[in-house]
């Protein structure tokens, strides 16, 4: 009766401490750094680590029901010497991890608790991967050494899951990590070959797995290119959006990675597509493939409708514009004019650069029948005014806050000129720009 007792009393124990919160604590040695931040970064939560500044000490209690991943970021420094760091974290219930931190040549050492195998781990490895990645670029590794130097990506991870034996988990990120920096490395190197004026060895890329085979993980989602990197496989295998969400389907697996890529691969058709050509054909492809994505789906085929405004022959978009003073208009107002129009934000150098010729443009035309309009896709509208006061703007200065305008008018970088007839319509989607001096004032001068 005893021995079931304190069988009971052991597995309850053991119970206890899988429960409740996790613990992220440790020290700061800031070395000749004497500014930085720290952040925890769990799911979509991020909280700040705050370091003592006698003790350099810092602990932070994350609510923790099940093991997971989550990412100590770091900024380090100030100015042109600020530069910034990450490091996965493996936490579960009821657990501490200790780390201890130091900040050296633009590097964060960081070391776990020696009994903690899966930080270790995901440290070691990681601290592995920095140090190889600098290596091939400052130094790319001759033809005939390369194959062995890239390969060391994956091997060192099976070094460390066989020395450390990490949680699944844990071994998923490694592998994933390894196989993204793995093709991420390999861009870099053809770049540099290239650049030299030479190939790849033979059989560079077959070092690299199927991408399916590896990113058909939930794990996978932890790493920002994860979906960029699966959109960009199935855009070579296959040349349609219908082809290649089909293939995503029958190769992957994993509902949230297929949901994830196959939004990417109708975002893309949707900003790509070519709406003076078969408008109405594009917008019945997205609808069926959007059929079974309700309010998401909807919101793409919105957007792929307000495209029409992109197309020549196209009514003004119904936007509203506000002055300096806060006044509201249209654009639907200036009807009865040629409007010749600067899409332009106070952030953009190469923007900010036509406003003397666009001036100059509307001090020579003498066609009263052209109207010139600036209007500001600033967020900032303080960032707006200070700008126009800069560059001693007049006239008709509008601002739209938001995306939708840009969102309407597909358009894809600015600055970006628009010329539209008497009636409302668009003439010119891209027009000239006023840099261009005699070419676009040639064709303001001859609208009556």
């Amino acid at each position: 009766m005893k021995y079931v007792i304190s069988i009971f009393l052991l597995l309850a124990t053991i119970g206890c401490r899988q429960k409740g919160p996790a613990e992220i604590t440790g020290t700061v040695n800031p070395g000749e750094y004497s500014e930085y931040q720290l952040f925890i970064v769990d799911g979509g939560k991020r909280d700040s680590l705050t370091v003592d500044a006698q003790t350099r000490f810092f602990s932070l209690l994350l609510n923790c029901d099940t093991p997971r991943i989550v990412t100590l970021m770091g900024i380090v420094g100030t100015g042109q010497n600020k530069w910034p760091f990450e490091q996965a974290l493996y936490i579960e219930p009821g657990t501490k991890v200790k780390l201890d931190i130091q900040f050296k040549n633009r590097r964060a050492e960081m070391t776990a608790d020696k009994k903690d195998r899966n930080n270790t781990a995901l440290i070691t490895y990681n601290r592995f991967y920095l140090d190889k990645s600098r290596s091939i670029w400052e130094n790319p590794p001759v033809a005939s050494e390369l194959k062995n130097s890239m390969s060391e990506i994956h091997t060192r991870v099976n070094d460390v899951t066989e020395e450390l034996r990490p949680a699944n988990m844990v071994e998923s990120y490694l592998r994933i990590q390894a196989y993204l920096s793995f093709a991420q490395a390999l861009d870099g190197v053809t770049y540099m070959y290239s650049r030299n004026g030479e190939a790849l060895p033979d059989g560079m890329r077959e070092l690299i797995p199927p991408v399916y085979e590896v990113l058909d993980d939930p794990m996978a989602l932890r790493f920002y290119n994860t979906n960029t990197f699966v959109f960009n496989y199935l855009k070579k295998e296959r040349e349609t959006p219908e082809e290649q969400i089909q293939l995503l389907k029958e190769r992957f697996t994993v509902k949230s990675i297929v949901e994830s890529v196959s939004r990417l691969v109708l975002q893309s058709f949707v900003t790509d597509y070519n709406y003076k050509n078969g408008f109405e054909e594009g917008l019945q492809r997205l609808k069926n493939m959007t059929a079974d994505l309700g309010e998401e789906g909807g919101k793409l085929v919105k957007d792929f409708e307000s495209k029409k405004y992109s197309m020549e022959g196209a009514a003004l978009p119904d936007v509203t514009l506000e002055d300096v003073d806060g006044k509201i208009h249209k654009l639907t107002d200036f009807r009865g004019k040629y409007l010749y129009v600067d899409l332009w934000a106070s952030w953009c150098g190469p923007c900010c650069q036509e406003v003397p010729y666009l001036q100059k443009l509307e001090k020579q035309l003498k066609n009263p029948a052209v109207e010139f309009i600036s209007i500001s896709l600033d967020t900032n509208k303080e960032a707006w005014k200070k700008k126009m006061k800069q560059l001693n703007m007049h006239g008709h200065q509008y601002i739209v806050t938001g995306d939708q305008f840009a969102t309407m008018m597909n358009i894809k970088g600015i600055p970006h000129f628009l010329l539209y007839s008497k009636d409302g319509t668009l003439m010119q989607y891209k027009a000239d720009r006023p840099s261009s001096g005699d070419k676009i004032r040639n064709v303001l001068t001859r609208l009556k």
